[in-house]
């Protein structure tokens, strides 16, 4: 779906990370990813502006962009000063099964298989994944207590 301005949600409340972008290598490449990705972790809006595609949703918005060609030739490293990971929501255990079997299905890298992390906090139930340039993805539920 494409639109006119950025169709970012209201900032409703404080607290809460309203958006993030993402640099990527190839920006065709990653719009099939996130294409993909995205309504699947609840942002169903997508917008595209040529050199930028976002995804929104109630609670904010994810847009990735072409990275400047000058780094063309680096690569994401989680340990370096910047993006760690990007964690969704889920909205049960089973909405994180369900993606890591449709991210098998699609060949994504997994980095780590749905399961408990109770050294986190009790419940958080996860799996870890990459975009196609390596940048480190989450899908978490946690449960109320």
């Amino acid at each position: 779906m494409e639109s006119s301005g950025c169709g970012c949600p209201p900032t409703a409340s404080a607290g809460r990370l309203h958006h993030v972008f993402v640099n990527v290598k190839d920006l065709d490449r990653a719009r099939s990813f996130y294409g993909w990705l995205m309504p699947r972790l609840g942002y169903t809006e997508m917008h595209d502006f040529g050199h930028t595609s976002g995804w929104t949703s109630g609670a904010g918005s994810f847009w990735i962009k072409a990275a400047d060609p000058r780094f063309a030739d680096d690569t994401f490293q989680k340990d370096r000063v910047g993006l760690c990971e990007v964690a969704f929501a889920a909205g049960s255990r089973a909405d994180v099964d369900d993606l890591a079997r449709e991210l098998d299905a699609r060949g994504a890298t997994m980095l780590d298989r749905p399961r408990e992390y109770p050294e986190y906090v009790p419940g958080y139930y996860a799996v870890f994944f990459t975009d196609p340039d390596g940048v480190k993805l989450e899908l978490v539920h946690i449960p109320d207590a």
